[in-house]
């Protein structure tokens, strides 16, 4: 991604990717001045804020809206610079606008040591949420950031905020403050290596990444999420990592993570899809992992073993999922390996299910190589245990980072290559945040808890749900 810095009346534009510094792009820096703003911010930014095609930029009480690409200055649209008092805020930011930060429909904005929250789309000021300004101090990153943040940069999973010489990284989704990573706060200088340029702190920092994918027709929520592909070319090394940022909690329905993969349509793939999933009944501590495998209408694999046992039911802010899906020669899924950490980063369970070997449910024969198929896109939906339930979390945020050894691509639709065209019925209060339209081998997803739940409608006999475990079924 193209991000951009600025510190007194000099910016540099850097080539990064969602963590660390990046590379300073040649050239750089360079004078404000030749963004051709004439004075408005010749001297200095005090804040920039990505907003799609629009772009805002702060200097003291006024502000410009910008319509720009992924590089470049863009063009100053017509009646800029305005006066901040025009957003409606009231006292704050009144004399200015210390920090900015883009969180999907959630804007931050900081001045002094308090902030506001704000639901908004690409232009305008958006309506402040209920309970705000609030102080600073409520995030909890003790000495940092108390009396006011300098500059607030959006980084996919994390997020960089700077205050004086030092900065913090955060793993946040699009509200709160998030989790603090560990071994933060860190001096701007002997870190991010750009010589004298910031080494008296950051002033703004804008997220460039370029334009957003469409969500699906249904919204981005629990069982309506983009899929991610490769323009139909089998996907291998794919991996989901589930990290939670702040405490997630199911009150109803228990929760799964489904990684559902799809293979491209040919007579001789004898799998259409295969869902890769970590679930829990209600208030159960007990995590399991499952592979179930279909030839729509029926159902090839069901394998469920036993992940870990947790302390509570509450997934809490700090721990770590993670579904790797194997392949043999011929990009074939063979299997996965489940794994599960603590805040602390200690492994607290991993397992591997492997598909040959398994009962076969058509026939009670064991499966073989000929079973096996490769997938061409994926999906990742956050839902009920199974049988179609619709979970309620009462709290929770956090990131997936989807990976594989191709380049993936967000599409708001199942590719027309795939051979089912369907979803996942169990769903929930989640939405997910939106992804660039740029292609990468690494995606980062925020998701977090809605007061509403909302699902992907579907046509009678389109969507199927997750069958019970043998083990419940039984009993």
């Amino acid at each position: 991604m193209i991000d951009y810095f600025f510190s007194g009346a000099e910016y540099i534009r850097v080539t990064r990717g969602d963590t660390g510094p990046g590379t300073v792009d040649p050239g750089y820096p360079k004078s404000i001045s030749v963004w051709g703003w004439g004075e408005f911010g010749k001297h200095g930014i005090d804040a920039a804020l990505y907003s799609g095609s629009k772009c805002y930029f702060f200097e003291g009480n006024q502000y410009i809206r910008v319509t720009r690409g992924v590089e470049g200055a863009g063009s100053v649209d017509p009646g800029y610079p305005k006066s901040i008092s025009v957003w409606g805020w009231g006292e704050f930011g009144a004399n200015g606008i210390d920090a900015a930060l883009w969180s999907g429909t959630k804007c931050y904005f900081f001045a002094g040591d308090h902030y506001i929250r704000v639901t908004r789309g690409d232009t305008g000021a958006g309506t402040v949420d209920s309970g705000y300004p609030r102080p600073i101090s409520v995030w909890d990153w003790a000495e940092f950031g108390s009396s006011g943040i300098d500059g607030a940069l959006y980084s996919g999973s994390r997020c960089y905020f700077f205050s004086g010489r030092d900065y913090v990284r955060v793993s946040r989704s699009e509200v709160g403050a998030g989790l603090l990573n560990a071994g933060y706060p860190l001096p701007i200088t002997s870190h991010w290596s750009w010589g004298e340029f910031g080494a008296n702190g950051i002033d703004a920092a804008l997220y460039s990444g370029g334009p957003l994918v469409a969500p699906p027709s249904g919204g981005l929520v629990s069982n309506d999420n983009y899929f991610l592909a490769d323009n139909g070319n089998d996907l291998t090394d794919v991996s989901a990592t589930i990290m939670i940022d702040t405490d997630v909690a199911s009150t109803a329905n228990g929760w799964s993570v489904q990684l559902n993969a799809y293979s491209e349509q040919s007579s001789k793939v004898t799998t259409d899809a295969q869902q890769f999933v970590i679930y829990a009944s209600p208030g159960d501590t007990q995590l399991w992992a499952r592979i179930d495998n279909w030839d729509f209408p029926d159902e090839i694999i069901r394998a469920d073993q036993a992940l870990v046992n947790l302390p509570s039911p509450t997934l809490k802010a700090g721990y770590e999922f993670k579904i790797v899906l194997h392949n043999d020669g011929q990009g074939n899924i063979t299997g996965a390996t489940y794994y599960a950490w603590d805040e602390t980063g200690s492994l607290l369970g991993e397992t591997t299910i492997e598909i040959v070997g398994q009962t076969l449910r058509t026939t009670g024969q064991a499966a073989t190589a000929a079973n096996l198929a490769p997938i061409v896109a994926f999906t990742f939906d956050i839902g009920g245990d199974y049988g179609g339930s619709t979970a309620t979390f009462s709290e929770g945020n956090g990131t997936v980072t989807y990976s594989a050894a191709q380049s993936l691509t967000a599409l708001s639709s199942e590719p027309s290559y795939c051979t089912f065209d369907g979803g996942t019925v169990e769903n929930g209060n989640i939405a997910f945040g939106p992804l660039p339209q740029v292609a990468s081998s690494t995606v980062t997803q925020a998701f977090v808890t809605t007061a509403e739940t909302q699902a992907k409608v579907m046509a009678p006999g389109q969507g199927h749900a997750l069958p019970a475990p043998d083990h419940v079924a039984v009993a």
